[in-house]
């Protein structure tokens, strides 16, 4: 509605009317707008793959939906899309419901509670009307871009257009229908729709569990995720898949028995362990950029935990009961005081570069990135340490950030020494709204004769403040609420309305990777949850 219309109406109705309190939708998502980075870098590093995908059936099941649909439509004469699309989701229901009836995890069971697990105990239901319809509406399927489907067609089960099988998929489809005709009765996949009861479709989870592939499926698996990185006609996204997975099996070969945050630590060391094989060149520079992941991923979170420690500053000063805005000056002071308190190497500084000087001299020994792994630098342990601050003592926050900006800036300036091909660069350096990691250090250069409260300002008003209200009015297009903090004649004042979340790290995939990779047989998982080549 245009601003004459609301005019109009006023005119053709005057006098005072009572309305609804204005209601605003708040949005806390990426406040600051470093998140892009830490996707590009994953996105480098392991593409075809996001935080859901941990099952190898899952691929096989699509990408046997996809073709059972196609042939059974084409087997009784109907080629209308619509039709092959509601089989498609048919048969994913039927496979969702018996894990559901089963007791087995299966992403999306919550719609399936509220809709067809309704059905009476004994009873069928029917696969058409308007309970099949609310299911359809509600339920997340597993080709949505949250979930499955990018890396289903990234990893090429799928054609981009979902409607093609690849041939080297095929043999995991076959293999997939012979079982499903042991246990599924045909009428429960032809074109008509079915009227099923739960006892038809038990088995079907029994036998074919999302989480144990056949050896079929592995191996097809095995080739599509990682062996194919070897054609002579693969992809980019290929080539940079495989020379990661091949690092990963090396530093598992290397290390043992390990947990994430073990291989973590070892990633950001950024060497490549003796005897690896595969594509080198491939490795080394996956190898580069996971430990700038890791540096990075340290970066957001120390920038959005300050975001936190100011809004809580902000909330307890008050005058009368209520927030006093407070300068930079004074925010600057506080922080400088908290961090000082926490962090005897920062107490002992004077000036911006006396400060990172002190923090790069811890590495004199390993040399730096390696240093970025032991105790009192280590990236891990900074994030760790964040997280719990954050929850139970955020005046710990600022003497834990500069740390972890000064680790960030000795890891970064290491890295850029390495020989990077430009699009790994712009990967790396690229999207300067975004607060790159060499953007912060060339901040951080320009003030280090300065003294070490004046890091602060840099921090409070340009990356935390500053980047936060840009992000919020370039968002802002779509009237959610996003804006945290606002500025005063007397000083700056949190105008957020409710409580604001914990900050975490963006979550890096190596779970996933790690899942697929063991899933497939590539690596091991003990029985403690480790990792193992």
């Amino acid at each position: 509605m245009k601003l004459a219309d609301i005019d109009k109406i006023f005119d053709d109705n005057a006098g005072m009317r009572v309305v609804a309190p204005l209601e605003v939708e708040e949005s806390g998502v990426d406040p600051i707008g470093l998140r892009q980075i830490n996707l590009d870098l994953m996105d480098n590093v392991a593409p075809g793959i996001n935080n859901v995908t941990q099952h190898v059936r899952y691929y096989t099941f699509v990408a046997w939906a996809a073709w059972k649909a196609s042939t059974q439509a084409a087997r009784e004469g109907v080629d209308d899309p619509q039709v092959i699309a509601d089989l498609m989701e048919r048969y994913e229901a039927l496979y969702a419901w018996s894990h559901l009836l089963d007791r087995r995890a299966f992403r999306g069971a919550t719609p399936l509670r509220q809709t067809i697990d309704r059905t009476p105990e004994g009873e069928a239901f029917r696969f058409e009307g308007e309970v099949w319809d609310k299911y359809k509406r509600t339920r997340t399927n597993i080709m949505a871009p949250t979930e499955y489907g990018p890396s289903i067609k990234a990893l090429r089960y799928l054609s981009l257009d979902e409607a093609i099988v690849t041939n080297q998929v095929m043999p995991a489809v076959m293999d997939f229908e012979a079982r499903v005709q042991e246990v599924l009765s045909p009428h429960l996949l032809a074109v008509a729709p079915p009227s099923v009861k739960a006892s038809e479709i038990q088995e079907f989870a029994k036998e074919l569990p999302v989480e144990d592939p056949s050896d079929v499926e592995r191996a097809v698996f095995k080739l599509m995720f990682h062996e194919i990185g070897s054609d002579e006609l693969a992809t980019p996204a290929m080539r940079r898949r495989k020379g990661t997975i091949d690092y990963l099996i090396g530093v598992l070969k290397e290390m043992g028995p390990s947990t994430l945050d073990e291989i973590r630590k070892r990633f950001v060391v950024n060497r490549l362990p003796a005897g690896i094989v595969g594509d080198v060149e491939h490795a080394t520079l996956s190898a580069i950029m996971l430990a700038y992941l890791q540096a990075r991923q340290l970066q957001r979170l120390a920038t959005e935990a300050v975001l936190l420690w100011t809004e809580r500053v902000l909330t307890e000063e008050s005058e009368g009961g209520a927030p006093r805005p407070l300068s930079t000056e004074e925010l600057v002071s506080r922080a400088d005081a908290a961090a000082a308190n926490s962090d005897d190497t920062y107490r002992a500084s004077e000036t911006v570069y006396d400060y990172f000087a002190s923090v790069v001299s811890m590495g004199e020994d390993s040399g730096w990135p390696a240093s970025a792994a032991h105790a009192g630098t280590a990236v891990v342990d900074l994030i760790a340490s964040l997280r719990e601050a954050q929850q139970k003592d955020p005046t710990r926050i600022p003497g834990l950030a500069a740390r972890g900006f000064a680790v960030v800036k000795a890891v970064s300036d290491a890295l850029s020494l390495a020989d990077l091909p430009q699009a790994s660069q712009r990967v790396v350096n690229g999207r300067p709204d975004r607060l790159p990691m060499s953007l912060m250090s060339t901040r951080l250069e320009a003030i280090s004769g300065r003294p070490r409260a004046s890091m602060w300002a840099e921090i409070i008003e340009g990356w935390v403040i500053g980047q936060h209200v840009h992000w919020s009015a370039v968002r802002g297009g779509d009237g959610k609420k996003r804006l945290r903090i606002g500025l005063e004649e007397a000083g700056w004042m949190r105008v957020r309305n409710r409580a604001t979340g914990y900050f975490v790290p963006t979550p890096d995939r190596l779970f996933t990777m790690l899942a697929l990779s063991a899933s497939c047989g590539l690596i091991q998982r003990t029985d403690d949850g480790r990792f193992a080549a």
